[in-house]
């Protein structure tokens, strides 16, 4: 082998070397990020921030757990919002006028419109979502009771504080020039469900402000108990001993 060969195999190994070595260290420092991700997450979703002492609590609003998700379900309407102007029936399937319950949540907009199952989240999607790179949508469902087969919470709050949360959830919600919210149109039919639209919002998802941070923001702004940060239900669960 002439001296030129030699130097060659050297910058060889030595570049496979370093790229191994780069490798090597990507997922330490990946898997690292990881933990202390859910590290953070179990310490800031067990430190509670207390709930505002009130009198006279008379409005009845929910959360409900649905897997990964968490949504606020409240009364369709009464004497402080109709929760109709912002999502109307009529953008509904089945329009149906009797429900008396709708399911508000937030999360990401590409999500919403294009995985009708977890089989179908695409990587493009996942990293999007998880990195903050998309719009978000709200997701509200129509219901005729409180559903009885996953985890619901029950709050009983004053009117003041509903009116903080209807301008929390108001708030995340764009409008167009004639002050309309505006509804979003899935692609895939099976997306949509009977009783229930989407609709284009303010802030992007990702790994910091997920759909429960939006729930656990959305209770502090209305002086209910919280946590100081949570990006999974559980955290907000665990605040309720669920």
């Amino acid at each position: 082998m002439t001296a030129k060969s030699k130097k060659e195999s050297s910058v060889v190994k030595k570049t496979i070397r370093f790229i191994l070595k780069f490798i090597a260290w990507f997922f330490v420092i990946f898997i690292a990020a990881i933990l202390l991700y859910f590290l953070v997450y179990f310490i800031l979703s067990r430190i509670t921030v207390k709930a505002e002492k009130t009198n006279n609590p008379t409005i009845v609003v929910y959360l409900m757990n649905s897997g990964v998700h968490t949504d606020f379900v409240l009364p369709v309407n009464n004497e402080h919002v109709d929760w109709r102007s912002y999502f109307p029936i009529e953008n509904t399937k089945e329009k149906d006028t009797s429900l008396r319950f709708i399911a508000i949540g937030w999360g990401d907009k590409d999500f919403y419109l294009n995985t009708p199952e977890w089989a179908d989240l695409t990587l493009k999607t996942a990293v999007s979502a998880g990195l903050g790179l998309g719009t978000s949508a709200v997701h509200a469902t129509y219901h005729a009771s409180i559903l009885k087969d996953r985890p619901t919470v029950k709050l009983t709050i004053t009117i003041n504080q509903y009116k903080r949360l209807i301008k929390y959830i108001t708030g995340s919600l764009k409008f167009n020039k004639n002050k309309e919210t505006i509804m979003l149109i899935p692609n895939f039919k099976n997306v949509l469900k009977k009783h229930d639209a989407y609709y284009d919002a303010k802030q992007s998802y990702s790994i910091i402000l997920s759909c429960n941070t939006w729930i656990n923001n959305g209770l502090k702004a209305s002086g209910q108990k919280a946590c100081v940060w949570t990006s999974l239900p559980q955290g907000i669960l665990y605040q309720y001993g669920k």
